[in-house]
């Protein structure tokens, strides 16, 4: 049985898991699943930090963005909450085919560039306070 320390551990190897499968299809050009891989990056350290500030070790089974962050300790700057529902977006987007039209003809390499520094910038400032 994982102490609380293992499940946050758990949450940030497989966040990072998902930023290097980002990292690769960045690389071959898959940037709509590219985008898919960013929002499970940020979603896998709103867990730990779920984990970290609450008494269970098994966080909510919600993909949710902002639904995880409001029940942690983050106090994560207005602009960072926000940019958590665009992130949100992409989860919805990349899934469902009355929406993926919509993410292919607006993932151009430019914009998940983009959002790459943006999301890695999160991401690093999530890990900063675990």
């Amino acid at each position: 049985m994982l102490t609380k320390e293992g499940h946050i551990d758990f949450w940030k190897k497989d966040a990072e898991r998902n930023w290097e499968t980002a990292s690769f299809l960045m690389s071959g050009r898959q940037f709509v699943m590219a985008l898919f891989m960013f929002h499970l990056t940020i979603e896998k350290l709103l867990k730990a930090h779920w984990v970290k500030d609450n008494t269970d070790n098994f966080p909510p089974r919600s993909h949710d963005l902002q639904y995880l962050h409001n029940q942690t300790d983050l106090d994560l700057p207005a602009d960072d909450y926000i940019y958590l529902a665009v992130v949100n977006q992409w989860n919805i987007d990349t899934r469902y085919p009355d929406y993926k039209e919509k993410i292919y003809s607006i993932a151009s390499e430019a914009f998940v560039k983009t959002h790459q520094e943006k999301i890695n910038s999160l991401r690093l400032c999530l890990l900063e306070k675990l």
